[in-house]
């Protein structure tokens, strides 16, 4: 789950206060941890501000957006790319302006379509393969 919110309510939960309202603001759960992620503040750091719901959250998404492991990284699908190859995606990623972890998550991102695609494919194959019509003997 991405989360998407203007410059002025990120500064809104940030000051803890909304102007127009003259209130106070308590970020969702959510929200509150993806601002983590994106900070790189941790979930043992989150904990220390009592927000055990996004504490929940934050522990996910460290869980399953870690970077691989170098072993595996390195017997992944870039791998197989030519060097070359592996520029050409790094570069479009450059086209904007992001930090290493942005490129990094939007690479995870793209992984994790690539792989739910795949994991589509093979279930409509199996799933073409018990359909197909057997003959019986006449």
């Amino acid at each position: 789950m991405e989360i998407k919110f203007s410059g002025s309510r990120w500064r809104q939960i940030e000051r803890g206060w909304r102007a127009d309202l003259n209130g106070p603001v308590i970020a969702p759960a959510a929200t509150l941890a993806h601002m983590a992620w994106t900070l790189g503040i941790t979930s043992e750091r989150l904990a220390e501000a009592g927000r055990e719901d996004a504490v929940a959250i934050l522990r996910e998404m460290e869980r399953s957006k870690a970077p691989a492991s170098p072993e595996a990284a390195g017997q992944g699908p870039l791998a197989e790319l030519e060097e070359w190859q592996q520029q050409v995606i790094l570069n479009a990623l450059d086209e904007r302006p992001r930090s290493a972890r942005e490129k990094a998550l939007l690479l995870r991102t793209l992984a994790a379509k690539i792989e739910a695609q795949a994991a589509r494919e093979e279930q409509r194959a199996e799933d073409n393969a018990t359909q197909a019509p057997t003959r019986s003997a006449s």
